[in-house]
């Protein structure tokens, strides 16, 4: 089950990150480089800084009371028109549950290097201060903006975690 969810997971940020488009020479590619969990515990901000060579924000808990519960390293990549890999850097996902009587709800968390970032163009533009935060509900409910020089991304598979609850939890991230 849990080969399917990250499969699944996968496969839903390699789609939010590929924009389709006749001028694209390449299309961007993630990868887990684990199929168990490399953080059961938050790693601090050092532990980040040396494991994929920046320090995202890292938070226990999202509002709504969602807690971490584990978190992966992820390698991406762009593929040029020949299939080899370019432009390779290293993210994080992490996964926060929510538990309320018989119910739980996740969502994930990614981050990785703001560098040559575009959105999809069926996504909605909800501003919050400065920052363009844009929600998407295609293959997954997801909202994803850039703080200084990192992007960030909530993903829910399940779209069992709405649009309010993602708003709430980056603009309390951005914080």
């Amino acid at each position: 089950m849990k080969r399917k969810i990250a499969i699944l997971l996968m496969t839903g940020i390699c789609l939010m990150h590929t924009v389709p488009c006749f001028a694209s020479q390449s299309s961007m590619v993630s990868v887990s480089n684990s199929e168990e969990a490399q953080y059961t515990t938050l790693p601090d901000a050092d532990t980040l800084q040396k494991d994929v060579g920046f320090k995202p924000k890292a938070p226990e808990t999202l509002a709504g009371g969602y807690q971490f519960n584990s978190g992966h390293i992820t390698e991406l990549f762009d593929l040029d028109t020949n299939g080899a890999q370019i432009n390779k850097h290293k993210g994080i996902d992490f996964r926060y549950l929510k538990k309320d009587n018989n119910t739980t709800k996740s969502v994930s968390l990614s981050a990785e290097p703001a560098s040559g970032q575009s959105h999809s163009k069926d996504t909605t533009v909800i501003k919050y201060g400065e920052i363009d935060m844009y929600y998407g509900m295609a293959q997954a409910n997801s909202l994803s903006w850039i703080n200084g020089d990192v992007c960030y991304i909530l993903m829910d598979i399940n779209k069992n975690v709405s649009k309010d609850e993602m708003v709430a939890m980056a603009k309390d991230m951005i914080d």
